[in-house]
């Protein structure tokens, strides 16, 4: 790989390590194993029922599996605050952080007639017929 190579694909893995980084930090990891769960749950079900039936049994939080019941006590772990020398320890929570409020425009800024007018002025045909090139 030339270094011309290397410096196009930098910023690309950079992005891809900070989607993955920002993904785990939300905690995605247990959507996608349960996702895994639910396929394999509703595979297995399909083979011994109606496809119906699988669905109800893999939704139905009665049938779970081994790897459902581990991804619910890791999103519990997750969620319970550690502890050091006896204080909680807060976690950083990724939150969408409200802006403040859109305000309109300005009454005077802006005059709709004016923005017409323009308009129509542009799709009338030029006064004078363009400048013709000189024969060569």
């Amino acid at each position: 790989m030339g270094p011309n190579v290397r410096q196009r694909m930098l910023p690309h893995l950079a992005r891809q390590a900070l989607v993955l980084v920002v993904c785990l930090s939300l905690g995605m990891h247990w959507a996608l194993l349960q996702g895994i769960a639910w396929t394999g749950m509703l595979i297995s079900f399909a083979a011994e029922g109606t496809v119906i039936e699988a669905v109800e049994k893999t939704f139905n939080g009665q049938n779970a599996c081994a790897l459902c019941q581990k991804v619910k006590q890791g999103q519990a772990s997750d969620d319970e605050q550690p502890q050091q020398n006896g204080q909680a320890v807060k976690k950083i929570d990724a939150v969408l952080v409200q802006t403040s409020k859109l305000v309109a425009p300005a009454a005077g800024m802006m005059f709709f007639v004016h923005v017409h007018e323009e308009q129509v002025r542009r799709s009338e045909e030029p006064e004078m017929p363009p400048p013709r090139r000189g024969l060569a």
